[in-house]
């Protein structure tokens, strides 16, 4: 899982900061590794400096680790791969919300090793849902509410998206605030007179 999370972070670090930032991130991890002293126990160098890029690019860029996290689960919302994916899982925004708890069980489905934390869906008066993460997955539940804010946009819904503790609220005030991004299942096909000779 390493491998995935080092490589997220990778692209969207230089994607958003540039490749400099990205650099002084990578140098100052491995700066770290070297100051401490190795043992038996110790965590592989890749897996433990993965696990430091997040902090190590907050401290760099002088922002809270959780408004970075939500930055992250911005862009990989607006990554096209991404974006599809997470469409196909609702009609509306609200549906889209609720398909959440289905989200790690399709995610270790095709990244086996990815290791997303349980997501509980409540509903609550109104139309107010919380999305409940396990108190241990602080970084997740930062990282969705960057995700489930573009995600409102793309659904052209207006909704107030909330962290609290280990919990997303997500309180919808109007599914058809805006016209939604435009998505279709399937790319059209060309026409006849369009295909190459």
């Amino acid at each position: 899982m390493h491998r995935l999370v080092f490589r997220a972070v990778e692209e969207f670090l230089c994607d958003t900061y540039g490749d400099a930032v990205w650099a002084q991130v990578l140098a100052g991890c491995e700066a770290e590794s070297a100051n401490q002293q190795a043992s038996p126990e110790a965590l592989s160098v890749s897996r433990d400096r993965s696990e430091r890029l997040i902090p190590m690019a907050a401290s760099r860029l002088d922002k809270p680790v959780a408004e970075l996290l939500e930055d992250m689960g911005a862009w990989l919302a607006r990554r096209e791969p991404i974006r599809r994916l997470m469409r196909f899982s609702g009609r509306d925004f609200e549906d889209f919300v609720i398909s959440l708890e289905e989200l790690p069980g399709r995610a270790r489905f095709v990244m086996p090793d990815l290791r997303m934390p349980r997501i509980d869906v409540v509903h609550e008066p109104g139309r107010t849902l919380r999305l409940v993460l396990a108190p241990s997955a602080m970084g997740w539940t930062s990282l969705f509410a960057g995700l489930v804010r573009v995600m409102a946009d793309d659904y052209g819904a207006l909704s107030v998206i909330e962290v609290e503790g280990s919990c997303v609220i997500v309180s919808i005030s109007d599914d058809a605030f805006a016209a939604p991004r435009e998505f279709r299942l399937g790319q059209a096909l060309p026409r006849e007179g369009d295909l190459p000779a």
